[in-house]
């Protein structure tokens, strides 16, 4: 029991590595499963017809299963060779191929008077899991192809045979095809849409990234410390591992650069104002630069309302009037 079990982990790992190795974008990891699972059941479904488990027993309609099987196990040989990279062009040739033995299929039964309900139902059926295939794996020229033929062909089943039941057939599948396939072309429209969009966004992140010579990690890591808002988080150890040396060194010079700024801007400011308290000081600096309200409550980690409290505590001080500016009696005074 347990070898079995790991014998199923191990070929799922195989599996798993086989596709990582040889996919190359998303879709086409999702289009070789489907690929793989439709030829499979493909082959199996219409081997079973082939030897007599189900379906008519003539001759013609043997042919065409005997055609169908041959398709689907040359396209999973031809995909086995070339790999997954020769996937996009294997599937449309397989899919019209599928849909042109599966309309041959139609025509044939139609012309021979076979108009069983059950077994026409699922030969149509047959055409539209054709059109839905080429709609899961986001190829909308095939879908649209497709359909065209299994349109054309239920079409000339109803001239044929004149019957009520392909009318109501070709009503019912006829416009579940078309809606398919214009379904698939607006998904397509959007998802290219939306791939551009991502492809931009990784552009512009490579190029951030090639600006400042970093790694992904070592951005977000920096990030990180630029909009910490407590001690505990700035001094966080593992944040400062992930940046490399270069980078750390940097940091510590633009920090002592403006940590020397601001002790030569607060002193002067000091000096000027040595009636005002340290964080008045803080405040009239910020004033100075044209900060709003709510930019000075942010970078000094105060409420509005304890800034505004504040501003009014250093108009008192400088004996400023209600209507003058702050900002201006500040700029005067340098």
């Amino acid at each position: 029991m347990q070898c079995g079990i790991v014998k199923l982990k191990d070929m799922n790992n195989r599996l798993h590595t086989y596709f990582d190795r040889t996919r190359l974008e998303r879709i086409d990891y999702f289009r070789q499963l489907i690929f793989l699972a439709f030829t499979s059941l493909s082959i199996v479904l219409f081997g079973l017809h082939l030897v007599g488990s189900y379906g008519l027993a003539i001759k013609s309609a043997l042919a065409c299963s005997a055609c169908y099987v041959l398709t689907a196990a040359v396209a999973l040989i031809v995909y086995l060779f070339q790999g997954p990279k020769k996937l996009k062009h294997i599937l449309p040739v397989l899919l019209v191929t599928l849909m042109i033995i599966q309309s041959v299929r139609l025509l044939i039964l139609a012309s021979m008077g076979q108009h069983n309900a059950m077994l026409t139902t699922v030969n149509i059926t047959a055409c539209f899991i054709l059109v839905l295939v080429a709609c899961l794996c986001l190829l909308p020229r095939t879908a649209l192809v497709c359909t065209s033929i299994s349109v054309v062909a239920m079409a000339l089943c109803c001239r044929v045979t004149g019957s009520q039941l392909y009318s109501q057939l070709f009503i019912i599948f006829g416009m579940s095809n078309v809606s398919a396939t214009v379904f698939i072309f607006v998904a397509n429209k959007l998802l290219i849409e939306q791939q551009m969009e991502l492809d931009d966004h990784a552009h512009t992140i490579d190029q951030v990234l090639h600006v400042f010579d970093m790694t992904k990690t070592e951005l977000l890591a920096l990030l990180k410390l630029a909009k910490a808002k407590d001690a505990a988080a700035v001094y966080d150890t593992g944040l400062m591992e992930q940046l490399d040396h270069k980078t750390l060194r940097n940091i510590i010079k633009v920090a002592n650069h403006i940590e020397h700024l601001q002790a030569s801007r607060c002193k002067d400011m000091h000096e000027r104002f040595p009636m005002l308290s340290p964080v008045e000081l803080d405040v009239c600096r910020l004033v100075e630069q044209g900060r709003t309200l709510r930019d000075i409550s942010n970078i000094l980690g105060k409420s509005v309302s304890n800034v505004s409290t504040v501003r009014g505590n250093i108009r008192k001080k400088l004996g400023l009037a209600q209507d003058d500016d702050l900002r201006s009696a500040l700029l005067d005074n340098k």
